[in-house]
């Protein structure tokens, strides 16, 4: 089947009106958010998801409900029709089409070697961990202890030697939180308390149903570059939300200001002036990246804003709305 056979096949037009779809809800999506100010890191999750959920639906909805936008007249008062794009030709080629193919082509490719293959690396390195570390059941550590007997959820937490700061959870059916005894060491037990409260709240938030479903449908969008970024902005807002659930949790906002600070914003060494300015690596590109997520959670924290119930449901409703009705001229 050549490149233009395919785009003119149900697989292909899925493919190209799933992208367009993405697009001009992401737009929409995007207008929402700043036309309402929104800043409760829950709302703007879902708002964000819409470009990611909503098109995996709209084309074969579309064609069940609407068969007319087949028909040339539809075609002819669309706001956008994808087939006029693609098949334009210059010097002989379609350059539409296969720049269109490229980009689902490096897009499957960046799904797989940045998402797919780390989280089942991780899927296996937590089993492996979780037969094999050296811990400390939190009955046994003092300071584990006192810290746990003030939390509503108790998941099993484990002491690993290790001299780096390190805390993370494990989840399915044996969750567990994992600290070193170096970090033990370094945080104040309410520090400690809402460390822990925050990867308990990683672990009750990966069992919710709404989390599970937007990821196994961003799945199924995998050459879709706009899903792939709006999805990666929704995970951003969930260290957010888990955020707010830990102070929900432990009940001392500024013990999570502290505890933050010192796992992730270690003093910035200055370049001696001599030293001439070379590029940044993406390492330091991402470690910079890294560190002003990390200012914005604490920022917030340090703000005390409050979720906003009222828009919890409204904002992500109007926008789905607004993108189902753009993008059914969308074709």
């Amino acid at each position: 089947m050549s490149l233009s056979g395919f785009f003119h096949s149900w697989p292909g037009l899925y493919v190209a009106q799933a992208f367009l779809h993405s697009l001009a809800a992401s737009i929409v999506a995007e207008i929402a958010i700043k036309a309402w100010n929104v800043r409760d890191p829950a709302v703007r999750q879902r708002v964000l998801l819409v470009p990611v959920v909503a098109p995996v639906f709209l084309f074969p909805l579309f064609r069940l409900f609407g068969p007319e936008r087949d028909t040339a007249y539809f075609r002819m008062g669309t706001l956008f029709e994808s087939g006029r794009w693609l098949e334009l030709e210059m010097l002989g080629t379609r350059p539409a089409m296969w720049g269109l193919a490229l980009v689902f082509t490096v897009t499957a490719l960046v799904f797989l070697f940045q998402e797919l293959i780390p989280i089942l690396r991780h899927s296996l390195e937590s089993g492996r961990r979780e037969k094999s570390a050296g811990g400390i059941d939190r009955l046994e550590d003092p300071a584990i202890r006192a810290m746990m007997e003030s939390l509503p959820v108790a998941p099993d937490v484990f002491v690993v030697e290790d001299d780096d700061f390190v805390i993370y959870s494990t989840t399915g059916r044996s969750a567990a939180v994992y600290v070193s005894s170096s970090l033990v060491a370094a945080l104040t037990e309410e520090e400690l308390r809402s460390a822990v409260a925050h990867e308990i709240s990683h672990i009750v938030r990966s069992r919710h149903p709404m989390m599970v479903a937007a990821y196994l449908l961003r799945a199924l969008t995998f050459f879709n570059p706009v899903a792939l970024m709006e999805f990666r902005r929704a995970a951003q807002e969930e260290e957010k939300v888990c955020d707010a659930f830990a102070v929900n949790l432990a009940r001392n906002r500024g013990a999570l200001v502290d505890a933050l600070r010192k796992l992730y914003l270690p003093p910035e060494e200055d370049e001696p002036a001599s030293r001439p300015k070379s590029r940044k690596t993406a390492m330091e590109i991402e470690e910079r990246s890294h560190r002003l997520n990390i200012e914005s959670r604490i920022s917030r924290l340090e703000s005390g804003e409050d979720l906003d119930p009222g828009m919890r449901w409204l904002a992500p409703a109007a926008v789905t709305v607004a993108a189902v009705l753009i993008d059914y001229y969308i074709v």
